[in-house]
């Protein structure tokens, strides 16, 4: 960090602006209206740091903070005409997700582990967490979980609570993969939601455990995935974190008094992940990382199989890395922690000036270990056990949306400065391949005959049937659905700055990639609230924008352009309220007690065309428009 202080004041000193504070505006030629002496001297600190949006503030390397600027000023713009009625059905489609979310969540948890599902349910939803997350995050010794698992089998009264609530949480993340609807998610709300009471009960003291840190760890993962506060879970690892510094996992347990080597690996593997998600949760709040090698001596966990560690033979027969291991995957990232941690530092820091000389060392730097961490993964020996590819693309998809968010914040200045051309042409290549690393078909059997407008009589879902990344993406919440959110927001930002800024005479032509990306986008967020999302204005966003590709594609300039756009979203919000208002009536006949403060059904029930509500017409179109992301 010294460093970082030492920039600020040489900075200060050197690119002064010599005009008073009231002349500076008028000249520009940075991306905040200053006058800089060079592109490599700009100032981020004079770009946003960060955006507020109810009682939160999100960072730099949050996704709203650069994509939102650039998109609401269009919604802001189209949305006054038809304030009322578009306003109105997005109030209503909030009124609904809201009666739909209170219906999910259980009543005062009484007992624990009474919804248990059948053993051949379990078991599948089990595998499913085994084989996708644990392969990266490293919480469960495996043989270890599944010789417990079989004893609760065989006599589930006698089995730890401990080991039913994490067992709970298990499933609440493997839930997700089970189908393509999420049709577990209402008992994943719940096994994640007594999890939560658990570890608020007493006695606190008996949860400082290894067993109480993995279920932590597991209710962080699962409260993204079940979409229980998923935005929020950066303030539970901080307890994670601060909980894992009491027992001491910071500290090598070569260090601490003698333990078996099975204890000792399973600390290091938690310290490990436990680092990773501070990492990761940070990034997507937007939050400054608080986490970093210096504040620990813990070794690196060993390049072992599970099996490996079941004796205490302390001889490492994979010292060389050159067999992969169930460790492999948690490696490979770790080496490229020290990188990542340095570019969401300078993103989310305040105060701090850096510059964008600051910002393409960061990218050599990243750079020279995305490439090691590559070859690493693509150099295990052919003969043996390799990644899959779940692993592989999950961690170059971690990779590359942090270079994305690097670049992020000179996205918008690249879109006018040519001096920042580079910025804009890693964030768009970043969320191009990201888009694709989740779904792979679309780079290799792209379908252009889709319309980018849907009539809205034959609306299509996506199939990610044996595709787990791609299910989490559509099925899951907080980091799954932003990773393909924001790569397709960028993909969709680039081709109507292109659109717009095409000088031929005849009608501008559009990237073939940027807009098969945004032809399978549409239906990936209404695949999201047929599974179950509650959140439509990402599908809102969406289909306005396609509105406006479209418009512009037809040549349509001027007021004119704005009719695809208002009849896009129009045509959206309601599809989203005829699906939302069906899975309230499916979640009202499924449950046994209706809660009384729901909204009242004659206040959305309007009969076709009276969409009009004239207490929501004053509310201000911008704030309705973001006010629940």
């Amino acid at each position: 960090m010294k460093r970082i202080f030492e920039l600020e004041r040489r900075l200060e000193e050197s690119t002064a602006v010599k005009k008073p504070p009231e002349k500076r505006d008028q000249q520009s030629s940075g991306p905040e209206g200053q006058t800089i002496e060079s592109y490599l001297a700009v100032d981020i600190h004079s770009m946003s740091r960060g955006v507020f949006s109810k009682t939160r503030c999100f960072g730099q390397s949050h996704w709203m903070n650069i994509i939102f600027k650039s998109l609401l000023e269009l919604f802001e713009h189209q949305s006054q005409d038809a304030k009322s009625e578009a306003v109105a059905v997005l109030n209503r489609c909030k009124a609904l997700g809201r009666s739909i979310k209170a219906q999910r969540y259980p009543g005062i948890i009484n007992k624990f582990g009474t919804n248990i599902p059948s053993r051949d349910v379990a078991d599948k939803v089990v595998d499913c967490y085994l084989r996708s997350v644990e392969t990266v995050f490293r919480v469960l010794h495996i043989p270890s979980f599944r010789r417990d698992y079989e004893q609760y089998w065989a006599a589930p009264d006698t089995t730890g609570l401990s080991f039913v609530i994490q067992l709970q949480l298990v499933m609440a993340i493997g839930a997700t993969l089970y189908d393509n609807s999420f049709s577990m998610r209402k008992s994943a709300v719940q096994w994640v939601t007594e999890a939560q009471y658990w570890l608020l009960g007493p006695p606190a003291k008996g949860k400082l455990t290894i067993a109480g840190l993995q279920i932590m760890i597991l209710l962080t993962i699962a409260r993204e995935t079940a979409c229980v506060g998923g935005d929020l879970v950066w303030i539970h690892v901080g307890s994670l974190l601060r909980s894992a510094f009491f027992m001491g996992l910071h500290r090598d347990p070569s260090r601490l008094p003698t333990m078996s080597r099975l204890d000792a690996e399973i600390r290091r593997r938690l310290w490990n992940t436990i680092m990773e998600l501070e990492l990761k949760t940070s990034s997507d709040s937007g939050g400054f990382p608080t986490v970093s090698p210096e504040t620990s001596d813990t070794k690196a966990p060993a390049d072992l199989d599970d099996i490996d560690l079941m004796n205490d033979d302390e001889r490492n027969p994979n010292a060389n890395g050159e067999r992969f291991t169930d460790m492999s995957i948690a490696l490979a990232l770790r080496e490229s922690f020290r990188e990542r941690l340095a570019i969401y530092q300078m993103l989310n820091a305040t105060p701090f000036r850096g510059t964008y000389d600051d910002t393409i060392q960061l990218h050599r730097r990243f750079m020279t270990s995305f490439k090691r961490l590559m070859k690493r993964l693509k150099n295990y020996p052919p003969s043996g056990r390799q990644p899959t590819t779940y692993q592989c693309r999950l961690v170059e998809i971690l990779a590359r949306r942090c270079l994305m968010s690097l670049h992020l914040p000179y996205l918008g200045a690249g879109i006018k400065e040519p001096a920042f051309s580079f910025s804009r042409k890693e964030v768009v290549d970043s969320a191009i391949k990201s888009y694709h690393l989740l779904f792979p078909s679309l780079a290799t059997n792209p379908d252009s005959s889709r319309p980018l407008i849907n009539s809205g009589d034959d609306l299509e879902v996506l199939s990610t049937e044996g595709d787990d990344l791609a299910r989490f993406a559509v099925c899951a919440s907080g980091f799954w659905r932003l990773i393909a959110s924001q790569s397709s927001m960028i993909v969709i930002l680039e081709l109507q700055t292109t659109l717009q800024d095409e000088d031929s005479i005849g009608p501008p032509t559009p990237r073939p990639d940027l807009l098969n990306i945004l032809r399978h986008s549409l239906p990936l967020y209404l695949s999201r609230i047929q599974a179950g999302e509650t959140n439509v204005k990402g599908y809102l966003f969406a289909a306005a924008l396609a509105g406006h590709v479209q418009g512009l594609m037809d040549g349509l300039r001027g007021p004119r352009i704005n009719e695809p756009i208002l009849s896009a979203a129009m045509k959206t919000e309601k599809i989203c309220f005829d699906i939302l208002k069906r899975q309230l009536e499916s979640e009202e006949s499924t449950s046994a007690n209706t809660n009384a403060d729901q909204v009242a059904w004659d206040s959305l029930m309007t009969t076709n065309g009276e969409w009009t509500d004239n207490s929501v017409s004053r509310t201000p179109a911008l704030y309705t428009l973001v006010s629940a992301f």
